[in-house]
């Protein structure tokens, strides 16, 4: 991994430290009405996606396409993740052309009828 990619790391992680602990700020607000306003004006908005998990294969190894969808039913992404078994669903690194085949198919899945 090269320096610049390790110093955007350390940078986003050190800002996500940051986010979680004014998050923790603020449930530590005793007024409950205080508590709840702090929340409501914290965010700056929340946008609703749904996640289909198109099961390929299952087992060892299991195979899915973790497709997202918007809130419109649009495909925002499709992610292609691996679980041997006992572990946790790794997300597969792919090529533009691979990503590009992934969303074709997804696409043939008609997904908006989901």
């Amino acid at each position: 991994m090269n320096k610049e990619i390790k110093e955007k790391r350390l940078e986003g992680q050190e800002y996500s430290n940051n986010c979680i602990e004014s998050m923790q700020d603020i449930l530590n607000i005793q007024d409950d009405e205080e508590r709840y306003e702090a929340i409501s004006n914290y965010g700056l908005s929340i946008d609703k996606q749904k996640v289909i998990n198109y099961l390929i294969t299952w087992g060892g190894p299991g195979y899915r396409l973790q497709i997202i969808l918007d809130q419109d039913n649009r495909i925002v992404s499709v992610v292609p993740q691996y679980q041997d078994w006992f572990t946790e669903w790794q997300t597969v690194p792919t090529t533009s052309k691979q990503r590009e085949t992934l969303i074709n198919f997804a696409y043939s899945l008609h997904l908006e009828d989901f």
